[in-house]
């Protein structure tokens, strides 16, 4: 599985990717701001983007938006954020196809992204 990580603080997108790479066996591709994540997913394939929500030059929510707007199929997205407030989750979900937390636990993390993709298929 391809994954396209849009997270701009370079030690969490260290343990992400490792730790997605090494215990989910994925492909990761990082980027570090709003609007790399949204060119990156609408000019390369990926099964899942994983998006921070503040990042620079546009947030998350803003890339999921217009990533669905703009993609014919869209891939399952899913926030990973500190963001935890109940109207934060609900923008999330109603956007997206899940929310991870931060601080996230990076032993169980392709495990949560596992458990919110059933509930896509």
């Amino acid at each position: 599985m391809r994954i396209l990580l849009a997270e701009d603080d370079p030690n969490i997108s260290i343990i992400a990717k490792i730790s997605l790479e090494k215990l989910g066996g994925f492909d990761v591709t990082v980027v570090s701001d709003g609007e790399a994540a949204l060119n990156e997913a609408l000019t390369q394939k990926y099964d899942l983007i994983l998006l921070d929500e503040m990042m620079p030059k546009m947030n998350g929510l803003r890339v999921c938006q217009e990533y669905k707007a703009r993609c014919p199929s869209p891939k399952p997205v899913i926030f990973l954020s500190a963001k935890s407030q109940e109207s934060d989750i609900r923008e999330f979900t109603d956007n997206g196809t899940g929310f991870i937390p931060k601080p996230f636990d990076p032993r169980k993390l392709p495990e949560q992204i596992a458990a919110l993709l059933k509930g896509v298929a």
